[in-house]
């Protein structure tokens, strides 16, 4: 067999690896940052497109020049971005992040577009499994509909099929994980709907998808490094993670750790008023994404790291909060917040700390509670998803998740289950769900 690419395009960086089909290891690696967004006054989270294409070329392609006989590759990126482009394909928006927070900008009416297509949030919930949020695709464009700034036909990509586009596809497709991610894809009826266009007064315009294709088939092809290579897979990378680390066949309740972060529950009823988001497969499983985890934390790292540059020092966070021990994280006596952003799962005017005493305020009392209230969010979450507790064993997983050696033993000791640190081949669980997914879907063909 040949060879096979591997790339995963998370919020801070990109990797690629190239597997042997035939002995199933990896033989390379090269990875890069993720492009840098632009943080703008309104919210705006916004990425140049060719940013990432670039860092395909420098992940993939380069790969791809040593080893020119691959025979696929295998994609999976974050979610809930979106890009406009005009009817031919030409972007006329940079790639609008996950984390933007336009939709939440107040009108000479004293409302957002978030508040008014909030007006429809259980009928929103029922059709795409999603609560509404100001960084879903679904919201930005609605906002972007609202300014005017959207013409009568479009087109919108997930950064999957623009890749694709951008190597020379014509009709490119993607995944079910991430059409539904832009909460125009009507998951009860399994198809892009003109229903939820409607409901978030997008109805006016004739808006062009991309196909969806079932795992295992082709999604596309594109031209990278000199070769013409058929590409797979273009899921989001909650379900690679998923399918990396044997959810939910080893474990049906999973912690994913990482710049955002969700709790995932495999059971046969998911009651009406808990989201829900399709698998690798197509079958669907019980989520509360968006738990503030890796851009939450970096928020407070920021102020204790500004403190002591100011004061003539060196940034210390990350390295200080790896050492914590699990005795100082289960005895924080300060309260945090960790909810600083607005589409945040329990987001209520932001974050905080409280409980201040006097003589309990040192760096190392802080970093304790700010790891403490992190993983409590995660027994919250499991015991609203699984409150009878079924389910003792727990997956962790996640860029995080092997950050600090606190992490397994206090999640243990908040949640009275047992957590189980998700083993990885590859040194990530989404390249290990790609390599997963191509293997099951390559013998199966």
């Amino acid at each position: 067999m040949a060879d096979i690419l591997l790339v995963d395009f998370g919020t801070s960086r990109v990797k690629s690896v190239v597997v042997s089909m035939d002995s199933h290891k990896v033989l390379d690696e090269a990875q890069a940052a993720s492009p840098a967004p632009r943080f703008g006054p309104a919210g705006e989270v916004e990425i140049s497109p060719e940013g990432y294409w670039a860092a395909l070329e420098a992940t993939a392609g380069v790969l791809a020049s040593r080893y020119p006989k691959v025979a696929a590759l295998w994609l999976c990126s974050e979610l809930h971005g979106v890009i406009v482009a005009d009817a031919e394909g030409v972007p006329v928006t940079p790639y609008i992040s996950w984390r933007d927070g336009r939709a939440s900008l107040m009108d000479a009416s004293g409302s957002s577009t978030f508040d008014r297509i909030s007006a429809s949030a259980e009928r929103l919930l029922s059709l795409t499994g999603m609560r509404v949020r100001p960084g879903l695709p679904v919201s930005s464009l609605a906002h972007l509909a609202a300014q005017r700034r959207l013409p009568e036909r479009f087109r919108i990509f997930t950064l999957p099929d623009w890749l694709l586009w951008r190597g020379g596809e014509r009709d490119p497709a993607v995944h079910v994980s991430m059409a539904a991610g832009t909460g125009l894809y009507d998951l009860t009826q399994q198809g892009w709907s003109r229903q939820l266009a409607e409901l978030v007064g997008l109805d006016e315009f004739d808006i062009i998808k991309s196909r969806i294709v079932s795992m295992g088939e082709i999604a596309g092809r594109i031209r990278l490094a000199g070769l013409d290579v058929p590409v797979f897979g273009c899921l989001g990378d909650v379900q690679s993670t998923a399918a990396g680390t044997g959810f939910p066949q080893v474990a049906k309740v999973i912690i994913n750790l990482g710049t955002g972060s969700q709790v995932l529950f495999k059971t046969a009823a998911i009651p009406p008023d808990v989201e829900r988001r399709p698998g690798a497969d197509g079958a669907e499983f019980a989520a509360i994404p968006f738990i503030p985890s890796g851009r939450a934390l970096s928020v407070y790292a920021e102020l204790l790291d500004g403190s002591a540059v100011l004061g003539g020092g060196k940034p210390f966070f990350w390295s200080q909060f790896a050492e914590l021990s699990a005795v100082e994280v289960m005895e924080a006596a300060l309260e945090v917040d960790l909810n600083v952003f607005e589409a945040a799962w329990r987001y209520h005017d932001g974050g905080s700390i409280g409980a201040i005493r006097e003589g309990n305020l040192s760096p190392r009392s802080v970093m304790s509670a700010i790891a403490k209230a992190w993983l409590a969010q995660y027994i919250e979450a499991m015991d609203r998803l699984d409150p009878d507790r079924h389910e003792q064993i727990v997956l962790v997983s996640g860029g995080l998740s092997r950050r600090a050696q606190f992490i397994v033993p206090v999640l243990a000791a908040l949640s009275g289950r047992t957590p189980r640190l998700a083993g990885t081949a590859s040194g990530e669980e989404t390249l290990d769900g790609l390599l997963a997914l191509s293997r099951a879907h390559t013998r199966s063909s």
